[in-house]
């Protein structure tokens, strides 16, 4: 890094001051249900036995709590399938703010970008917020074809085919991870709002997220990662 600094003038962003697009962030809060109230008082008592050593770190250890819990915290079928879909959840009031919006922009074809890290599409049949979201999004009304996956496109020909049909209108709503979705789209010609139902375990990865919405005016982004813990 010395050496590139000899032969190149480093301009950070707050040192450039060039002007950008108003973000206007949305914290969207919602209240735990009481099954997500009572599991939580559970993964603190097996947090309260991990730190007596009362259990092996092999059968549990608070790297596993602090998964559940987050896991927790975004829909309590992440850790139970079985269990009711919760109306006031995390993922139902995301998927609310993106019909919301769809609706608003019809006439511009505005496209939106959903992300989550925690429950990505496995192709397995076992559930996931991806499959949960889309099915609802297309249950109200939204063409299937305009709410894809970044997951679908598994090489770089396909992303490009993807991200084309984003900017175009044909997407407008494209869910990914960070990893896959973080940094290098090209989809902000028509971007108009980001959802995050999970922060990254990064935080290099939280705000790649939001480098491309910036070129572009009037952006939301709403934060559905609150933890309830």
């Amino acid at each position: 890094m010395q050496m590139f600094r000899e032969v190149a003038d480093i301009q950070t962003a707050d040192m450039l001051k060039l002007p950008v697009p108003k973000v206007n962030y949305h914290n969207v809060k919602t209240k735990p249900s009481q099954i997500q109230t009572e599991m939580v008082a559970g993964l603190a008592k097996r947090a309260e036995k991990i730190r007596a050593r009362l259990v092996k770190p092999q059968f549990d250890n608070m790297l596993k709590v602090t998964n559940d819990g987050r896991q927790l915290a975004l829909d309590q079928r992440l850790i139970d399938p079985m269990l009711p879909d919760d109306p006031n959840s995390k993922v139902n009031a995301c998927v609310d703010n993106i019909y919301r919006i769809w609706e608003e922009h019809a006439d511009t074809r505005a496209a939106q970008l959903v992300f989550s890290d925690l429950s990505t599409p496995k192709n397995d049949g076992t559930f996931n917020i991806y499959d949960d979201i889309r099915e609802k999004l297309i249950a109200r009304g939204i063409p299937a074809e305009q709410v894809r996956f970044i997951h679908e496109a598994n090489t770089d020909a396909q992303k490009k085919e993807l991200f084309a049909k984003v900017r175009s209108g044909e997407v407008r709503v494209l869910l990914g991870s960070t990893p896959k979705m973080g940094a290098g789209t090209n989809v902000q010609d028509r971007l108009i709002a980001i959802h995050n139902c999970d922060c990254p375990v990064a935080t290099l990865g939280c705000r790649t997220d939001f480098a491309d919405i910036q070129n572009k005016k009037n952006v939301e982004v709403t934060d559905n990662g609150k933890i309830i813990i």
